[in-house]
């Protein structure tokens, strides 16, 4: 290097954004706070409060809300046959995503609502429930569903696993434990039975 001079000296930054900041569980995982935030969002089916303190335009967190968690009724073709059973899904940044169709122009009708979900009693959390889908009626009135039509009992299947106990199932993620076939069927008639009652006194809409 001798003879030469060194007149400036340039520093070539990746530009990486800085590491996110990590928070510790209960149960001693470390996570991110927007990790903690989805995982609660996903627990409750509901959305997320946003970062900043402005107050959301009430047509952008309608949509938001509508977004953030989304059941999908079942899927079929125009000839009838199934595509795909109920799915809950969901819209990343549906806050961000709402505000921008607002700006698009979308809105949403409630008088032009032609299908509404409503969850299951006494069922799951919203985010993992596919609950049903209500159509109104002639006079556009939307029915009150019969408890006893999520929790169908000719839909209770029972079946031996490996010549060890009995097991009775339910599509709306229910299982029953039994000695016997009877047993189990049993125990799942009980379990219904008893969800049937503690929704019998509350509307579901």
């Amino acid at each position: 290097m001798s003879g030469k001079e060194i007149i400036g000296s340039v520093d070539f930054g990746t530009n990486e954004a800085p590491a996110p900041e990590y928070v510790q569980t209960e149960s001693g995982q470390l996570v991110t706070p927007d990790f903690l935030a989805f995982l609660k969002q996903a627990m409750s089916g509901q959305l997320a409060e946003p970062d900043h303190d402005d107050e959301l335009d009430p047509q952008v967190r309608g949509l938001a809300e509508e977004l953030s968690v989304i059941h999908l009724p079942e899927w079929t073709s125009p000839v009838g046959r199934k595509l795909a059973e109920p799915t809950v899904t969901s819209i990343k940044q549906a806050t961000r995503v709402a505000e921008y169709l607002i700006k698009r122009g979308v809105r949403v009708h409630p008088e032009l609502e032609e299908i509404r979900w409503v969850p299951t009693p006494s069922g799951a959390p919203g985010a993992f429930d596919t609950g049903a889908h209500i159509t109104p009626d002639a006079e556009g009135n939307w029915p009150t569903p019969d408890a006893e039509e999520f929790y169908d009992f000719d839909e209770i299947s029972v079946k031996q696993v490996e010549g060890s106990a009995w097991y009775a199932t339910h599509p709306r993620g229910i299982a029953c434990e039994g000695k016997t076939k009877s047993e189990a069927y049993a125990a799942m008639v009980a379990e219904l039975r008893r969800r049937i009652d503690d929704a019998s006194g509350g509307s579901l809409i």
